[in-house]
């Protein structure tokens, strides 16, 4: 599948990067960003990457043959799911055909399945973390998972119930690891990491999840 002498391949010179990083977009493109001017060397590591760069273009395959398609299915909890399984849903969906209206059905679900799941969760993490958010919000946003306030206030993105369990923890201890550590430094990832050992994974998953 990947051929590092044909593939779609985007080069970023960093020269204030230690390491060399590949990111497989959601096109199949594969980016690499790396302080080496070397093409010779830059193609040697990634036909040594090769195997894990052929499973993540497997994913993207597997992921663009599930299409999210509004008013026919819903993505919920990291699945699509037919709307008949939420029947309450596929009801006020069949009694209007606006897409626009449709939409808010969807995001209207999304929010109130955030409030009522993800309290609980916080609970969780707040205990094992012993780390109090000052306050608990909820809205839709267009390019973050969640964020967090200098003032303790954490809000979480009402479409995170499109993930699976797996990634809304992540988001979740991610935000409350803010409360102590205002960055993105070593210090706060090692703190994620204490919760949650394969952080690096569903750190780097969530990179290639798109929000809509």
């Amino acid at each position: 599948m990947f051929n590092a002498s044909t593939s779609n391949i985007t080069v970023l010179f960093a020269p204030r990067n230690r390491n060399t990083y590949i990111r497989i977009t959601h096109e199949g493109e594969v980016c690499v960003r790396t302080p080496l001017r070397d093409m010779k060397r830059i193609r040697r590591l990634l036909s040594e990457k090769e195997e894990w760069i052929n499973s993540k273009l497997v994913t993207i395959c597997e992921c663009a043959s599930q299409t999210h398609i509004l008013g026919e299915n819903i993505l919920f909890r990291g699945e699509i799911m037919g709307l008949e399984s939420l029947e309450f849903l596929q009801k006020k969906v069949k009694k209007d055909e606006n897409s626009i209206h449709i939409e808010k059905y969807y995001h209207q679900f999304y929010k109130n399945e955030a409030i009522l799941t993800i309290p609980s969760r916080v609970e969780h993490y707040v205990r094992k973390m012993n780390l109090q958010p000052s306050q608990l919000k909820f809205k839709k946003m267009k390019r973050r998972w969640g964020s967090c306030s200098s003032a303790g206030v954490v809000t979480f993105n009402t479409l995170m119930m499109q993930l699976s369990y797996e990634h809304i923890d992540y988001i979740i201890v991610h935000e409350l690891a803010h409360l102590k550590h205002m960055n993105h430094s070593r210090e706060f990832h090692a703190l994620v990491r204490t919760i949650l050992a394969d952080e690096k994974k569903l750190r780097s998953e969530l990179k290639e999840i798109k929000i809509y």
